[in-house]
């Protein structure tokens, strides 16, 4: 790295032809899963731009692809390394499904440079290869965290703060986030008769990503928990960004219970030992 530390690699500019462009789809009757296709005041066809065959109802954000975001890591730190924020009895990364149990969302711990951050991947319900774009939609999300792309990212947020994700709706997909067992229904706002429940809210998710990277005991779990909850009670979140964030304590709780936690660190980049 010629001296450089970590962080100074992560947060380099991408080079010109490292940045892609990916289309958001800004009409949600074209977005709507149940049609398969654009509206009736829409076509599809080909962009000259960004190459996607998807509805001309669309704009374009830059971004840098899953393997450059890798490469910049590599640079970063040769040893990087990345897991589910929880695993199943068969040792595979738990993802948030659908009502049709497809994967949806996933969290994980991306760590580099010696510091451990949260990320969370999602993908509209019925994405083809889901398991697959959604790690590299993680990948990308907690490298974000460390400065990989972020001049990017801030673009897109305020370009179409509907979408993080390349195949992402403007906010009608119908899908919700898997809870555990034992998990409590956020108090109110679901109900019978829901048949959809909108995307998760990733810039909510990842702000809340902080917080949880700073629980260290069952009492900062129950804080953030109850925080939540008034949030959510409030109408200031919807049900799925808070059924991913409700998701994302009870794992860091039990993890720091059973002392498996690894050193991370929050936004503001200080690192702690739970």
């Amino acid at each position: 790295m010629s001296g450089e530390t970590a962080s100074a690699v992560l947060r380099k500019p991408f080079r010109p032809e490292e940045i892609g462009k990916l289309p958001r789809v800004t009409c949600p009757k074209c977005s709507d899963p149940k049609k398969n296709g654009p509206c009736d005041e829409h076509r599809k066809s080909k962009c000259p731009e960004c190459k996607a065959y998807v509805s001309e109802r669309h704009i374009h954000i830059d971004y840098v692809g899953h393997a450059d975001v890798t490469a910049r890591l590599l640079e970063a730190d040769p040893e990087w390394n990345w897991e589910p924020l929880a695993t199943d009895e068969h040792g595979l990364p738990v993802f948030d499904t659908d009502r049709n149990d497809s994967p949806v969302g996933l969290w994980i711990r991306l760590t580099a440079g010696g510091v451990t951050r949260l990320g969370y991947g999602s993908v509209p319900s019925g994405q083809n290869d889901a398991v697959k774009v959604l790690i590299g939609d993680a990948l990308r999300n907690a490298a974000m965290r460390f400065g990989v792309a972020l001049d990017l990212w801030a673009k897109g947020d305020r370009a179409d703060p509907t979408a993080e994700n390349a195949t992402a709706s403007a906010g009608q997909a119908a899908r919700r986030a898997a809870r555990p067992a034992g998990a409590r229904q956020p108090a109110s706002g679901g109900g019978q008769g829901v048949t959809s429940l909108p995307d998760a809210d990733e810039s909510v998710i990842a702000e809340w990503g902080a917080k949880i990277d700073g629980i260290t005991s069952q009492e900062d779990a129950d804080t953030a928990d109850a925080e939540l909850k008034a949030i959510y009670d409030k109408g200031r979140m919807n049900a799925t960004t808070a059924g991913a964030i409700r998701r994302a304590i009870k794992i860091k709780a039990s993890a720091v219970a059973a002392g498996s936690q690894p050193a991370a660190a929050g936004a503001s980049g200080n690192g702690h030992q739970p």
